[in-house]
């Protein structure tokens, strides 16, 4: 075995070279590899036809390979006597060989894992392998037993008996083997008891539900199952679900509106069951789902105050000469007076406001004649009209009039105001500038859709009428259009989203500046989205007039 074991590990290492492509000469072999190829099992110099150029070899560089016949050759290598140890040339050739590990310790692990097998830590194999290196290096670990003292410098001679185990550690290896005897033994007898508590079992486990409820979508259930012996499982719908070591559990799941039905089950390790049916119901309540629209709000990011500012606003829900109303045109108006000052920087103290009752046909025209005049500065104030209300033009559609509180439909050349007459007279005050915003319409008919006057059915169309220089005008609608109300937002649809964008939501172009035609462009979109295009804004005049300036 040992010859066969000596030549594959021969046969390996020429099959590595052959593959490496070397072309081993005698200058590049070791003593150890010729000797592995020279000598045969018995130690001697093989006959073998395709070695003898190693014994020749050998021979010639006077190596003795520890080959036994009766004269003794002295190999000499630099000067110096070497021994080839087959071992150390197997392990040289075929490193990754388990015996090979051994070779590779030092003295110390060897003799290290020699005594720790004596003290019970270190494997039988371990120990044999330690043992058979040291002795092969002649080392003496200084390990004994009862019959000799191990000596590794006579290897070949050398024995192993292994040490005797001492009675006091029987002992105590036998009363461990007692003890674990004796627990597996208590082990069988509860489970034996255990088992027949279950065979005899006949109390089905109990299901207790604390809570269920229903929130929106969700539905959650608590409960405890409980059982004599033990619970073994618990199912909703056929489904187990998990259970806290006190038998508390928890379940959600979607209920549809109609509510939903879970069937919880128990079931203990007997293979008893008992179950219970609940209910979740649905109690989602019907979102309302018409169209609603932001609150309008003023205050927010602040503007630029325009000191030469002036601001007349004027709004007539209920008249004096007609049951037709302009539905919201007064709320309009005194939203806008805030709007007025936090959005177009005019002070308090320069803005005038006249609604429903307060604003006949005198208290306008006085406002526009007198207090306009006396608080504008000339070339300086820059002036703005909010008029909200009825609007009606003449039977030709020639003139377009603005109906006061106190104003008869039948009546305009006598009680109406004039829209020329009425720019003609803030042109009169020299302004620097003048926007007006005429949430109105000249058709006749009314916010919600009343004639304003009876017997006179038809819708009048105006005619487009020029404006002042400096003028900049935003109309509600064309001349024979209706003003509509926007009812969710309980305010004109115009004046809401004229409003609307003054907050900034119409500065397109993120400039921190509204200008005429940016508001214009935002309002329009806005009304004829909501009216399905039967109100279309207008715009005339200074269109890039700068309307909002935010600081």
């Amino acid at each position: 075995m040992k010859y066969a074991f000596k030549m594959m590990a021969v046969v390996l290492a020429l099959g590595v070279l052959v593959l490496q492509g070397c072309q081993t000469t005698n200058n590049q072999m070791s003593d150890a590899f010729i000797c592995a190829m020279a000598v045969n099992q018995d130690n001697k110099w093989s006959n073998y036809k395709g070695v003898q150029k190693y014994v020749s070899l050998a021979k010639k560089k006077k190596l003795d390979c520890g080959v036994k016949d009766k004269k003794i050759v002295t190999a000499t290598n630099q000067n110096k006597k070497s021994k080839i140890d087959i071992t150390s040339a197997t392990c040289a050739l075929m490193p990754s060989m388990m015996s090979c590990r051994f070779l590779r310790k030092s003295g110390i692990e060897l003799c290290e894992s020699i005594n720790g097998f004596k003290r019970g830590i270190e494997t039988y194999d371990n120990y044999a392998g330690s043992l058979k290196e040291a002795n092969r290096r002649g080392l003496n670990c200084g390990v004994t037993s009862k019959n000799k003292t191990i000596t590794a410098s006579k290897p070949k001679t050398q024995t192993y008996t292994k040490p005797n185990t001492s009675s006091a550690a029987l002992d105590a290896e036998r009363k461990k083997r007692i003890e674990l005897e004796r627990k597996l033994a208590a082990m069988e007898a509860k489970q034996k008891q255990e088992q027949q508590r279950i065979d005899t079992d006949t109390r089905v486990p109990l299901i207790e539900i604390i809570s269920n409820e229903t929130k929106g979508k969700r539905g959650t259930i608590y409960g405890i199952a409980r059982d004599n012996i033990e619970v073994a499982e618990v199912t909703i719908n056929g489904k187990p679900i998990s259970l806290s070591s006190n038998g508390k559990f928890k379940f959600t799941t979607y209920v549809p509106p109609a509510g939903k039905k879970l069937k919880v089950e128990v079931t203990d390790i007997a293979g008893l069951t008992s179950s219970k049916t609940i209910t979740l119901k649905g109690n989602r309540a019907i979102v309302d789902s018409s169209i609603s629209f932001d609150d309008l709000n003023p205050l927010g990011k602040r503007v630029k105050f325009n000191k030469n500012g002036l601001a007349l606003i004027v709004g007539v829900s209920n008249y004096e000469n007609t049951k037709a109303k302009a539905l919201y045109a007064d709320n309009d108006a005194m939203v806008f007076k805030d709007y007025a000052s936090e959005k177009l920087g005019i002070p308090e103290n320069r803005i005038k406001i006249l609604v429903n009752d307060g604003a006949d046909e005198r208290d306008i025209l006085l406002s526009v004649q007198e207090w306009l005049r006396r608080s504008a500065k000339p070339n300086k104030s820059d002036i703005y009209v909010f008029f909200a209300g009825h609007g009606l033009a003449s039977q030709d559609g020639k003139n377009m009039y603005l109906l006061p509180h106190d104003g008869s439909p039948r009546l305009l050349d006598d009680t109406a105001i004039l829209r020329d007459r009425l720019f003609a007279d803030l042109k009169a005050t020299n302004p620097k500038s003048v926007t007006v915003f005429l949430d109105t319409c000249y058709s006749g008919v009314t916010r919600n859709e009343e004639m304003l006057i009876a017997g006179r059915p038809i819708v009048i169309k105006a005619k487009e009428q020029a404006i002042p220089d400096g003028f900049t005008l935003f109309s509600a609608a064309s001349n024979e259009q209706i003003s509509r109300p926007l009812e969710e937002a309980k305010h004109g649809m115009f004046s809401y989203f004229l409003m609307k964008g003054m907050e900034g939501d119409a500065d397109s172009n993120k400039d921190n500046k509204i200008t005429a035609r940016e508001l214009h462009a935002y309002v329009e979109q806005n009304v004829v989205q909501q009216s399905s295009g039967s109100q279309t804004p207008e715009l005339q005049g200074d269109k890039d007039r700068v309307l909002v300036q935010f600081n």
